[in-house]
């Protein structure tokens, strides 16, 4: 049975300005916008390059300024990065990892907030020079899908080639939408859990018991039925009951009660699983 088909939200993200910087010093973040849940903290990766020929460069501190509403929601912390900077760049060198995090307020409505992160240092450990900056994005979200991307894929949640929703990580053929639907793991390769079809002997119709993800209240559940694999598919005569439920998921099945199968050559089932803005 092939649940489909998909619909999908819009999204833009605004790439910002690009990095000023001193003669001797390169700062690039990769990327500049990143998207994160509220109450968490997101971490900005970067390059970081002494393109002097002859001077050591010292990394002195990590200073951040916030735009806007950004002030109000948002705090930096350069703790990441002096757990990971050494805190001198030999000529030449350039350092590419964790430069700086932002934590997003647990009451920050979503939205795209803006700021820049600064590199502070010099020629020696007291300078306190702003070598270069750099501007960024955080866009914070709190519907349950992009809450789920979190939770499954932390570090790739910005990757849409890993935590997209048509993506599909573990290669077992079922993409993230359906593994949130379905309460599924979509880091391990599995098909246990998809929509499982059978006739039923008390109404002598095709049935199709799905799983249903309470909180997935950004989602749309709805089982068809035609009479052929391509559609075209309705809901009529479909009726559906809960015949099992936890705190965390509903069992559904769908049945088919308008054509019972011994009155007809064909039938089929599918569940098609939207995605609501």
């Amino acid at each position: 049975m092939r649940p489909t088909p998909f619909t999908l939200p819009l999204a833009v993200a605004l790439l910002l300005s690009v990095s000023s910087a001193l003669a001797d010093m390169a700062f690039v973040l990769t990327p500049a916008v990143q998207n994160g849940a509220r109450s968490n903290e997101v971490v900005f990766t970067g390059t970081l390059s002494n393109t002097s020929a002859t001077d050591n460069l010292y990394l002195n501190d990590v200073q951040f300024s916030f735009a806007g509403l950004a002030t109000n929601y948002l705090t930096g912390d350069s703790n990441t990065f002096f757990a990971n900077v050494p805190g001198i760049l030999l000529p030449g060198e350039t350092y590419s990892d964790t430069v700086c995090a932002v934590a997003i307020d647990a009451a920050t409505p979503p939205g795209d907030y803006c700021g820049s992160v600064t590199i502070v240092g010099g020629t020696n450990v007291f300078d306190a020079t702003a070598l270069t900056s750099q501007a960024f994005q955080v866009s914070a979200f709190d519907t349950p899908f992009e809450v789920w991307q979190f939770e499954e894929f932390g570090a790739n949640t910005n990757n849409e080639s890993i935590s997209g929703e048509l993506a599909d990580p573990d290669n077992d053929g079922i993409v993230n939408l359906l593994e949130y639907a379905l309460d599924l793991n979509p880091n391990v390769a599995s098909v246990a859990g998809l929509p499982t079809p059978q006739i039923d002997p008390a109404c002598g119709c095709l049935t199709l018991t799905y799983t249903k993800v309470l909180g997935a209240t950004d989602l749309t559940y709805t089982p068809e039925a035609s009479d052929g694999p391509g559609g075209p598919w309705d809901t009529n005569g479909v009726t559906e009951v809960i015949i099992d439920a936890n705190t965390v998921a509903q069992t559904i099945k769908a049945s088919d009660t308008n054509y019972p199968v011994a009155a007809i050559t064909n039938r089929f089932m599918h569940l098609r699983v939207t995605r609501t803005p």
